[in-house]
């Protein structure tokens, strides 16, 4: 019994002996692991954090809203040349089905054909004004929201109306029936965004300015308003 108690001893203290060797090098590989590791992902982070801070300094919120500016007035021109209205024929027909095999089109035309595509300067002029605004000019931002003011009411008061006339198409076929189709959704969201977008170019712009320069701008426009009282009554007394 001695015996195999001090072989079961021997047995566990080797097993023991074992553990322990076997947890150390564990340990080891995983600190060399943690330093291979450790290096690329510091460098990850230096350069995200590097990232952040540049793109904090290029992308502003001026540059933001234009971007977005830019991109309605961009899509306001190509809208232009998109179908906005087409009459489907025999719509009673194809009633149920419409989802798998929709009724045929006929008398599909261009946007611009319902305003004698005004909006097209009237992108380019967003354009324009969106570039002049990013210089310091933040009332042009107004300029870029009243040019979308623009959009919304010929797309609403005039496009709207002739896009669901159905004109001779009611005489000639059975079952028509106008529909707004892509050309006029996308023309008038191109119109709401910079409706909304330039009053926000405007005051993202003034903002960015320095006190001193919006203080003397309203100091000089307060001396021209003085100025202005002052000759009148300079007059009355002559």
């Amino acid at each position: 019994m001695l015996s195999l108690a001090r072989l079961l001893g021997g047995a566990l203290q080797e097993i023991g002996r074992g553990t322990v060797a076997a947890a150390g090098w564990l340990g080891r590989q995983e600190l060399k692991l943690g330093r291979l590791v450790s290096a690329p992902l510091l460098a990850l982070v230096r350069g995200t954090r590097a990232a952040i801070r540049a793109g904090e300094r290029v992308i502003t919120p001026p540059r933001a809203v234009g971007a977005v500016v830019l991109g309605a007035a961009v899509l306001l021109g190509v809208s232009q040349f998109v179908d906005y209205r087409g009459v489907g024929i025999g719509v009673p027909v194809y009633e149920g089905v419409e989802a798998v095999a929709p009724a045929p089109q006929t008398d599909r035309q261009p946007a611009g054909s319902a305003h004698a595509y005004v909006l097209l300067p009237v992108a380019v002029l967003a354009i324009g004004a969106l570039a002049f605004a990013l210089r310091g000019r933040w009332q042009l931002g107004r300029a870029v929201s009243l040019l979308g003011a623009a959009g919304v009411a010929i797309t609403l008061l005039i496009d709207r109306p002739k896009g669901l006339d159905e004109g001779t198409a009611a005489l000639a076929f059975e079952g028509a029936n106008a529909v707004l189709v892509e050309g006029f959704w996308a023309q008038l969201a191109a119109s709401v965004v910079l409706l909304v977008t330039g009053l926000l170019l405007g005051r993202y712009v003034r903002a960015e300015q320095p006190a001193e320069r919006r203080g003397w701008r309203s100091r000089r426009r307060s001396a021209r308003g003085r100025r202005g009282r002052a000759a009148p009554a300079a007059g009355m007394r002559a």
